[in-house]
């Protein structure tokens, strides 16, 4: 009997746990949905996300001409995609000339 009481209490923990957990962790289509909004779509088109880990997002951009344009407009990117994703931990942007695909 105490085994029953015992194992909705243990999968109530585990629940909440996993909840607080998912809640740092951003997908790749919240990050994608933001990027597009927040650069807009003519740049979108011309960078991707590409991955995201300890507080860095990696963005591909197709050319030199986009590397320079994001560049330069990183401080005010970085802090609209903050607001955007609603608090989730996002520090620094770099941008690579890479494949978009």
């Amino acid at each position: 009997m105490k085994d029953e009481a015992k194992r909705p209490l243990e999968d109530l923990v585990k629940s909440i746990i996993g909840n607080f957990a998912g809640k740092e962790k951003l997908t790749e289509e919240e990050i994608r949905a933001a990027w597009s909004l927040v650069v807009g779509e003519r740049a979108a088109k011309h960078s991707r996300p590409r991955s995201f880990a300890q507080s860095r997002l990696i963005v591909h951009v197709d050319d030199s001409g986009w590397l320079y344009e994001l560049t330069t407009r990183k401080k005010h990117i970085l802090n609209n995609l903050s607001s955007e994703l609603k608090g989730k931990k996002l520090k620094e942007i770099t941008f690579r000339i890479g494949d978009l695909r």
